[in-house]
């Protein structure tokens, strides 16, 4: 079944009051036969009707009609025609409402229906274009449709005719020159007998009128008019007799006194007959030529009308006529509302989506939503967005609760249905031509790299998109309802030719990887062994017992434990480990998981040569592992938050500032906010008691993250909140400000640019109005081009700090929502909040702002930097000094800068991190002000003068194409050990002058290697999508084809084409060489980045030492992160996916993955290679086994509740922390020892081990 929407009548109706065929075509859409556009509330809007359209008033023509009767009930029986004319336009029209039916259907809607109150009318057939193959505009229009209730037999006919009288016949009979023309053609035909005066405009519509109404009641002597009548000579003379003709209008030639005399005949209509069995008749034809000449000669003023003969004709209005007809002359109006019809103005364009019009009853258009959604159910999400905000628009009790409970079934609006798109990384605009299985693929594919929170996430997102599409595959795969026999082997991830031994082994796989999943496994197999009739399965469901008469085999054994490659070397002692935590889980299937471990340790000793001491098993462990690091469930879309933390955590220096309360400001005095200076502005006291909040929530989880004995926790809401909250804040005053050329978007002050802190991404990118970026559904990608710098250059005069515009959607309508708990509310809302926080930010910014907030939070030691800025731990472990080098001409200045991440780009191909990073540090040419150096050309460049310990390095992986964002795949090349020098201002064995000839032998090649770029790229891309080789190619195909067509010609044609037979093989011959030096350059390209590659091969005197990898796969709309860190204690990587925290090999981080949609890096760290053992420790774990009191999630660690009060609002993406006043981080509730001391108090001092 086609799903289309409908029209109720009166929405039909009040369409077909505004429908004009002469400018359909302008429209762009038939008003009367399509459904309107989807209304877009962020955009302008439009008018539903063009200005131009005729607002139709229509009389009715009755002896043309058979009209229903007040109160009549319609039978099986009924047919009702209602013809009628408007008098602005003079269209015609006849509505056919026909009851008559062969197929059963005997219950026609009507008010006093309970289920079908009024007609929903489907659009089904264009007669029309059956006789009007061209398009015409005054061709007649014929549409019919049907009520789409079940029992209505009511089926309806629109004929529409165009006027009988058109615009030149009209101007022929009344303008004034032609009348003047046939009175000297009068005169010269009859002489002195013709009239001398002019005949008046209104005379021909008068005396027309006058002879269609004698031909309609004939009497004898008045059906024939000689020519040479003076006043009907005078008034038509001979240039008329077209239209006299085509009313039926006859001539002849008859004999006077043996004189030939011209004559003309009155129409001969035949007799009035039944309406219903009539088209269009002569007589029709008449009547409407009379119906339309009384409003022609109405429409002339008063004193030109006088003496006129013609009785007017009395026609009543049409709309009650057409209102019984449709069967909506009643229906439910809500009070204080009208139909708006015949003016211009316009109800609200989800009425029209509904099929619906603004006086309808808060019950009719819950009927017309669900009449749409009935037929058309694919759009069943906007339908429901229209009945949302009709219900908030109304302010109707009765409305929103119908929503509610619609909600409540799974119905959602399309601004969800495109979030959850967005979420599955589905560009939404392709999702009409997705099929269901390519949906489900990609979701699948996505569950390979989150965690169970975020899957079950996942698996909501696509419940959504399966209700919104009506696909049953889709919502059987997010609801894993299990039903039938496919869907049963389909769960367990079988087909029908495997055996029930295997299904019992992948019983236990599926409720081993999740304890929930038993009730769905049980009830696969119990449908499994009823489609086999097998007895077996029916044991194992009841002893959880698979007979033993057919024994495991190798490839049971490896499915059993989730091992999928038999050809994988696998570390015995973590099979054991895995095996231990399956029994731990699953107790009663111990025997099984043993038998498995066992014949998996034989087939990896003979295939692999190990040593046979698997049957030295661990003993089982009721904790996690001392040396295992605790995973963190994902709140909401923070995955990168997630990363971050754990990042954080494995900073030893840092990690034991924070859990030492001594290292923080307790107990805030002017005096010492005095001069404490944070990223160029004074601290405020407001953003130090944010600051100490921040801390205490990150305290209490890492000591978590060290004592507590499951293998993941959840972080506590608040310091999410924290975390994510945009670091503007309206306290904080601005002291300096200084000049770096890569903040040119700061501003400039005597033509030098500003730089500053960095900005939130979105500044930039909204600032660009064809450039909007669209949310990502775990974080945004940031395409920040500025670095995030803090200046340490003087710059007198003072530039306010951008605020970035605002991206807040329009208020959300409030919704009536079910009775529940008030705390899952509470914590459902800063869930949303926390989530919106981190679609505004990119990865970068979420880091800034927790350093911002940690150095808030410390006390400064050591010697202030400059500008007074405050040293302390995380300034010396991850800010280095950062010089940048301009020229203008001889003219050479330095500014120097800290900065905490160097920020680099892919380009859009893959490359090593080393060239990525060349191009951020190498030799550029900026934008000069003409006015200042008109040909002198600016360059910089950039090297460390001091680097830290610790070198963030952030990929840029957000891009515009097309005005549209898409995500860089490239793959960046990392190398185990990255060698600082070449970036540094000297080394121990290189002095500054050395490094520089370096750099400039560098840059020589760089320069070569953008002119090569530059050629490859003209003959790689044109505007025709094509390489110009292939350009070439299909040009010279297109010549040949012209020649042939030449030579097929039987007749010359001089003014063709003519191609020289060399011209195409030339062309041919050119594109070869255009493809061989495409090649040629790439292998250029390739050989210049190799010699680039080496330049710096014997400066390795400051080794760096890969420590962590943030990742994301995903697409520029949505993905999700995790982060590789590396044990340098155990020599190992592992992977920490949320709550999964697992071991990795080396080559997943490494090498280039193929997969799509790939997995790339976004942040990238590296650590001084002699202080890695000293600066970071992957694992500290000091568990505490006693019970806990309340579960991790709870509020037991705080005196602050764990959720953001309603007063926490994000304001221009500003969270203001209201709650901080009662702050007491001294009352902090003692848990089981987990304000411990942790040995010695540590204040890190970092320069004294740099």
């Amino acid at each position: 079944m086609v799903s289309r929407p409908g029209k109720t009548a009166p929405r039909l109706l009040q369409d077909l009051l505004t429908y004009d065929p002469r400018f359909e075509e302008r429209a762009g859409r038939n008003l009367l036969t399509s459904a309107p556009p989807h209304h877009d509330p962020t955009t302008k809007p439009t008018p539903a009707v063009p200005h131009r359209n005729c607002r139709h008033s229509f009389l009715t023509k009755s002896e043309q009609s058979h009209l229903a009767r007040g109160g009549e009930e319609p039978t099986s029986s009924t047919v009702y025609k209602v013809a009628c004319f408007c008098q602005i336009c003079r269209w015609h029209l006849d509505l056919i409402v026909d009851f008559r039916n062969d197929d059963g259907k005997n219950q026609p809607c009507r008010s006093l229906s309970h289920e079908y109150t009024i007609h929903h009318f489907l659009f089904c057939e264009d007669s029309s274009s059956f006789a009007n193959p061209f398009g015409q505009q005054n061709a007649p229009r014929s549409y019919e449709f049907y009520c789409s209730a079940p029992k209505c037999p009511a089926r309806l006919q629109i004929h529409l005719q165009p006027p009988r009288f058109s615009d030149q016949d009209i101007t022929i009979l009344t303008d004034r020159g032609h009348l003047r023309r046939r009175l000297e053609a009068a005169r010269q035909i009859a002489g002195e007998r013709a009239d001398t005066n002019m005949a008046r405009p209104v005379d021909a519509l008068d005396f027309l009128s006058t002879y269609l109404q004698d031909s309609l009641t004939p009497k004898q002597g008045k059906s024939r008019i000689p020519l040479m009548n003076r006043k009907f000579l005078k008034t038509f003379g001979k240039d008329c007799d077209h239209i006299l003709k085509r009313l039926g209008f006859s001539n002849a030639v008859e004999f006077e006194e043996e004189e030939p005399v011209d004559v003309w005949f009155l129409p001969k209509p035949p007799a009035p007959s039944d309406p219903l069995l009539e088209g269009t008749t002569e007589r029709s034809v008449v009547e409407d030529a009379r119906y339309e000449l009384n409003t022609l000669i109405l429409r002339f003023p008063e004193h030109e009308r006088i003496a006129v003969r013609h009785p007017g004709i009395s026609a009543p209005p049409s709309m009650t006529d057409l209102q019984r007809a449709l069967g909506c002359l009643d229906y439910s109006r809500k009070l204080g509302r009208e139909t708006r019809n015949t003016n211009h103005e316009e109800d609200h364009p989800y009425y029209a989506g509904l099929g619906a019009v603004g006086d309808f009853s808060d019950a009719l258009l819950t009927y017309a939503y669900t009449m749409q959604v009935l037929v058309d159910l694919i759009n069943a999400p906007y339908y429901f967005e229209c009945l949302q905000d009709i219900a908030i628009g109304r302010k109707s009790e009765e409305l929103e609760l119908t929503v509610l409970k619609l909600a409540s079934t799974g119905q959602t609006n399309r601004h969800e249905v495109i979030s959850a798109y967005k979420y599955l990384g589905i560009d939404p605009a392709h999702a009409p031509v997705l099929g269901d299985d390519h949906i489900v693929g990609i979701f699948r594919s996505r569950l390979l790299d989150i965690g169970p929170a975020a899957a079950e996430e996942s698996r909501r997102q696509l419940r959504i998109i399966g209700n919104a599409r009506g696909s049953d595959v889709i919502k059987q795969v997010a609801t894993e309802t299990i039903e039938t026999y496919e869907q049963a082997l389909a769960w367990l991830d079988l087909t029908r030719d495997q055996s029930d031994e295997f299904i019992g082994t992948m019983y236990a796989v599926k409720v081993d990887d999740n304890p929930s999943n038993k009730p769905a496994a049980d009830k696969a197999v119990e449908i499994i062994a009823e489609a086999r009739n097998s007895q077996r399965l029916r044991d194992f469901l009841k002893t959880g017992r698979m007979d033993d008469h057919v024994g495991m085999d190798t490839a049971d054994a490896y499915a059993l434990l989730g091992i999928s490659d038999r050809a994988e070397t696998l570390d015995l002692m973590v099979l054991q480990t895995k095996v231990d935590t399956m029994n731990d889980d699953s107790p009663g299937n111990h025997a099984k998981y043993q038998q498995a471990y066992e014949l998996i340790c034989t087939d990896q000793t003979l295939n692999h040569g190990h040593a046979n001491d698997y049957t030295n098993g661990r003993s089982n462990q009721q904790y996690a592992e001392d040396e295992t690091p605790v995973g963190l469930n994902n709140i909401g879309n923070t995955c990168y938050l997630n990363s971050v933390l754990q990042f954080l955590f494995t900073i030893k220096p840092l990690r034991e500032t924070v859990l030492d309360p001594d290292n923080f400001v307790q107990d805030p005095t002017p005096e010492m906010l005095e001069n404490k200076i944070v990223g160029r502005s004074l601290v405020s006291p407001e953003k130090l008691e944010k600051a100490q909040q921040f801390v205490h929530e990150l305290r209490n989880l890492f000591k978590l993250m060290i004592e507590h004995p499951e293998y993941k926790i959840r972080p506590e809401t608040k310091l999410a909140y924290l975390a994510l909250a945009d670091r503007t804040d309206s306290t904080e005053t601005t002291i300096t400000k200084s000049d770096s050329e890569d903040a040119a978007w700061l501003g400039n002050l005597d033509g030098m640019p500003i730089a500053g802190p960095m900005p939130p991404p979105r500044a930039e990118l909204i600032s660009k109005p064809d450039e909007h970026m669209t949310s990502l559904a775990d974080s945004v990608m940031g395409d920040d081009d500025e670095k995030s710098m803090i200046s340490l250059s003087h710059v007198d005069s003072a530039v306010d700090k951008p605020e970035p515009p605002s991206r807040s959607p329009p208020p959300i309508p409030p919704r009536a929502q079910a009775a529940a708990p008030s705390k899952p509310q509470v914590d459902s809302t800063a869930i949303k909040k926390i989530e919106h926080n981190a679609q505004q930010q990119d990865a970068a910014e979420i880091m800034n702002n927790i350093f911002d907030l940690l150095s808030c939070a410390l006390i400064g030691h050591g010697e202030l930097l400059r500008d007074g800025e405050q040293n302390d731990t995380i300034k010396q472990l991850f800010f280095s000094d950062l010089t940048t080098v301009r020229m203008v001409g001889a003219a050479e200045t330095r500014n120097s800068a800290i900065q905490d991440n160097h920020l680099i780009s892919p380009g859009n191909r893959d490359r090593p991190l080393y060239a990525a990073l060349d191009d951020e540090f190498s030799l550029t040419e900026l934008d000069n002000d003409s006015s200042k150096h008109p040909t002198t050309k600016t360059r910089k460049f950039e090297y460390i003068e001091r680097a830290s310990p610790i070198q963030i390095i952030n990929v840029r992986r957000l891009l515009y194409e097309n005005k549209q964002a898409v995500k860089d795949e490239s793959h960046v090349g990392l190398d185990d050990v990255l060698y600082l020098d070449r970036y540094l201002k000297q080394t121990d064995s290189k002095s500054e002058k050395q490094l520089m000839a370096l750099r400039e032998k560098q840059w020589a090649l760089q320069d070569k290697l953008k002119e090569t770029e530059a050629r490859k790229k003209q003959l790689t891309e044109t505007e025709l999508s094509l390489t110009l080789p292939n350009a070439v190619t299909e040009t010279a195909v297109f010549l040949e084809d012209i020649s042939k067509v030449s030579e097929d010609q039987l007749i010359d044609v001089e003014d063709g084409p003519t191609v020289d037979p060399s011209v195409p093989t030339l062309m041919r011959e050119h594109a070869r060489a255009l493809q061989k030096e495409a090649e040629d350059l790439e292998q250029t390209m390739k050989d210049l980045d190799a010699q680039i590659n080496t330049i710096f091969d014997d400066c390795k005197d400051h080794p760096y030492r890969l420590h962590s990898v943030f990742m994301h796969r995903g697409t520029a709309s949505g993905g999700h992160y995790w982060i590789y860190i590396y044990d340098f204690k155990e020599q190992k990587w592992r992977k920490y996916n949320d709550e999964r925290v697992s071991d990795e090999k080396r080559e997943t981080i490494f090498e280039h993955e193929t997969n799509s949609p790939r997995a790339t890096s976004t942040g990238i760290v590296y650590v001084r290679e002699d202080l890695a053992s000293q600066l970071t420790e992957a694992v500290c774990r000091r568990l505490n086994r006693a019970p806990l009191i309340a579960p991790p999630e709870a509020s037991a660690l705080m005196t602050l509740p764990p959720t953001p009060p309603p007063e926490m609002e994000v304001e221009e993406q500003h969270i203001a922390m209201k709650d901080a006043d009662g702050m007491q981080f001294t009352d902090v509730q003692i848990i089981n020892g987990i304000e411990k001391e942790y040995g010695e108090a540590v204040i890190w001092d970092c320069s004294k081990i740099l």
